[in-house]
Parts: structure tokens; sequence; C-alpha cells
């Protein structure tokens, strides 16, 4: 981070291209006030990074990338057209060194398409509750919604995080076809829906989500 002071009137922050963040402050300002003003900035400061973060990364051969909450390296190779998985390493053919991103995009939407419908199904069936249809978006802002209409959404960046951080949010959008609100008794149903899964706590997986899901946000 770095502070710059100067006869200004107010503070005001910003990311620089590297995406170091950047406060300008008045003479005399105190690292507390400082402090206190990034941390009532918190989310922007989260946001916005990740937004300069992504607009600047360059995809390549030998980083790490997630699935399912482990990262597995990226290597070259020259058979293959989609990213080949074999719980070991990612792979590609080098000559799509430049989509790298898309490819990997392509690789996240498939997997989190089988998984999360899948999933969707074994729950809503345990606890007899009827959907009307599955879509996998490309949302940052959140990880999952469901409408009036029955139909559930869920990022495909949920396939990067643990299954039991998934299947909360699989739990928590099912939950909400019985009460369209987070009431007493739809926070009850989740952790109801949640036990049969043998799964307990799921309030630790809610926090998961809000502490990581900025390590998601890369693709």
């Amino acid at each position: 981070m770095k502070i710059i002071k100067s006869f200004r009137k107010t503070l005001s922050m910003k990311f620089d291209s590297s995406g170091e963040l950047v406060i300008n402050a008045p003479y005399f300002t105190s690292d507390k006030t400082i402090q206190n003003f990034i941390e009532k900035n918190k989310l922007w400061v989260e946001k916005t990074k990740i937004k300069v973060l992504e607009k600047n990364r360059i995809f390549d051969f030998w980083e790490k990338f997630f699935y399912l909450w482990n990262e597995y390296i990226l290597l070259s190779d020259t058979t293959s057209e989609k990213i080949a998985f074999d719980w070991t390493n990612f792979y590609l053919n080098i000559k799509h060194k430049n989509k790298i991103k898309e490819k990997l995009t392509e690789f996240y939407k498939m997997e989190s398409s089988f998984y999360i419908k899948t999933k969707v199904f074994e729950i809503a069936s345990i606890n007899n509750l009827k959907y009307n249809s599955i879509k996998i978006t490309s949302a940052k802002t959140r990880w999952g919604s469901c409408t009036s209409k029955k139909n559930l959404n869920f990022s495909f960046r949920l396939i990067m995080a643990p299954k039991s951080s998934i299947d909360y949010v699989i739990v928590h959008e099912l939950a909400h076809l019985l009460e369209m609100n987070h009431s007493p008794k739809f926070w009850n149903n989740v952790s109801i829906f949640f036990d049969k899964l043998n799964l307990w706590n799921y309030k630790n997986h809610q926090s998961w989500l809000k502490i990581n899901w900025s390590k998601l946000m890369y693709v």
C-alpha cells in the first residue's frame, strides 16, 4: 500500500496498474484515520483489486489453478485441444497459450454443470423439493440464486471451492424453494437439509465463502 500526503482536504483511494492500493490523504492525517477509511471501504477495495488484477493478469503454463480447492499445475502438451485433467495436473496444447483463460473457463463451466446439477437433484430428492431449471452462470457477485419461478442459478466459479462449500450454496438455494427470504424458518430448513448430508454447521461454510471468495474470481 502506498500513502501520498498533500495539501488536499479529503481522503481518496485507487489502485495503480500493478494492483497496489494508493491512498491520497491530507497532511497530518493519522494512521488510524487512514486505516479506518480503508476498513470502511473494505468491500470496494476487495472487488476493485480483483478487477485490476484480472485486467492485467497473464495466464501461463506452470501456473497453479484451483479445482475443488486443490491446486494443480497447468502443463503444456501437443494433443489437448481442451483442458485435460487427471487429478495430478491440468494439460493443454501449447498452441493455445494465448487462450488459457478461455479454456479454463470452459473446463470450469463443464465440471460445475455436472457436479451442481447432480447434487441439486440428489438433495432435492432427499427433501422432496421441486425446482424448475438449473443454470450455470458467470456471476461474480453472488454464488447462487433462486427465482420465484423456482429457477436455480449457480456461478461456475463454485467448482473451485471445496465440495462441502458448494453443497452449502446448493442447500441454501434449495431452501429458498420453501422460503423466499432469510427468516429463522429459512435458516432452520438450511440446517436440516445440511445435516441430512452429514455435513455439520453450515455457518462454517458460509464464513469460508465470504473469506475466500476473492481467491476464486481470477477467471
